[in-house]
């Protein structure tokens, strides 16, 4: 029998594979298991890419001051929610040594441990990014319905607007993909006894 590895979208923890679908359930148990936690990530997520979209659908002002104050909003929503992202995802992975410690002492790949804490970050993210996408072009509407009643639609930056709700999305998942990199590449070389010991 020729035992070649052969490339397929499994993990394998010793010798049990687990499929793609398994490793998502495990992901999406995970992530119900810390609700908490979970909640506190999807809320970042959508209020940075909500201000995101926010700005890049408000009336905007020639005056370069105004613009220059309008790049600076957007940088700091990157780093603020990034940072946000990050420190939540840490907390993640703290909760989880012992869960951690037993996978590794049962035979598990750095490789899918680290896949596994990036993909309960890809699902946060894909929620997080959508809603927030969606919540702010809706506040965007509103607010401009607000000050500018009929004529929101002409107030508004809505010069190729699926490519700015396209644009948020993605930058949304990879905000929470980049901030879940670091996390995930510490409990993928956590030794499995120091985990083991209980979470610090």
């Amino acid at each position: 029998m020729n035992s070649a590895i052969q490339p397929s979208a499994d993990w394998e923890i010793g010798s049990l594979k687990l499929s793609m679908e398994v490793v998502c359930s495990m992901a999406v148990n995970s992530l119900r298991q810390r609700i908490g936690r979970a909640v506190l990530t999807l809320l970042t997520i959508t209020t940075a890419t909500a201000f995101m979209m926010y700005l890049l659908t408000m009336p905007r002002s020639t005056d370069p001051v105004d613009i220059q104050s309008w790049r600076l909003m957007m940088i700091l929503s990157l780093v603020v929610s990034g940072a946000g992202v990050l420190n939540t995802m840490l907390m993640s992975v703290t909760q989880r040594y012992r869960e951690i410690g037993t996978m590794k002492c049962l035979g598990a790949l750095d490789s899918f441990i680290l896949y596994s804490v990036l993909l309960e970050a890809a699902i946060l993210g894909l929620v997080g990014a959508f809603a927030g996408a969606v919540a702010g072009l809706i506040i965007s509407i509103l607010l401009a319905l607000a000050d500018h009643g009929g004529e929101v639609f002409q107030a508004m930056e809505i010069a190729n607007l699926p490519g700015k709700l396209v644009f948020v999305f993605l930058v949304g998942m990879a905000l929470t993909t980049l901030g879940a990199l670091f996390p995930a590449f510490i409990a993928s070389k956590m030794p499995p006894m120091d985990a083991m010991r209980g979470e610090k």
